[in-house]
């Protein structure tokens, strides 16, 4: 019998496709046994019927594909479990990082106002961004910037600013203050 009158074993197709959908990510290791053993199948199926069965490849890709989805994607949700919460780590210390060098710029603008205005401070964060030229590019206290609120409080004698996570535990652990001259501290910030 020729290759084309040949007919292309049904279990082979299913075996490939069932392989194919090993990128389902709850569903993979089923989905990856289900492609090995119609593969499997489906190769006994072809050795044994030659003259009339096609398909060997598509068994054979099916069967490859579930080993690869038995084998490889595990150890790739084991790497993603234990890289994930690194990440997430590395960009609230980036927050972290960005509330304190934000509370600086406050501090910096707001000491300048006073050099400039007999020591005087600003009695808003709105006087920092209105003047000409502004001390301050924007209103820091007006949103949420990479996690953490800010806050101000200006008298003409004093102020404090605060940064504070949005969440605390998840956009950040520390709430940072600075206040008069500059003096930046922090604390833990309660759960």
């Amino acid at each position: 019998m020729s290759e084309t009158q040949k007919k292309t074993l049904g279990m082979a197709i299913a075996s490939l496709v069932f392989g194919c959908l090993i990128l389902i990510p709850i569903l993979n290791i089923p989905f990856a046994i289900t492609a090995i053993i119609l593969g499997i199948i489906a190769l006994n199926k072809i050795s044994s019927n030659k003259d009339t069965l096609k398909g060997k490849g598509l068994a054979i890709s099916g069967i490859v594909l579930g080993g690869v989805g038995i084998v490889l994607i595990p150890i790739i949700a084991m790497l993603a479990a234990i890289a994930i919460p690194n990440l997430l780590r590395a960009r609230m210390n980036a927050g972290e990082a960005n509330a304190k060098a934000t509370l600086r710029t406050l501090s910096t603008a707001a000491e300048s106002y006073a050099a400039a205005n007999n020591g005087e401070y600003p009695f808003s964060v709105y006087s920092l961004t209105t003047t000409e030229p502004p001390y301050l590019s924007e209103n820091y206290t007006s949103g949420t910037y990479q996690g953490y609120k800010f806050s101000c409080e200006f008298d003409s004698n004093d102020y404090e600013c605060v940064a504070a996570p949005e969440n605390c535990g998840t956009s950040g652990t520390k709430i940072y203050t600075v206040e008069k001259e500059g003096m930046l501290s922090e604390t833990d910030c309660a759960d």
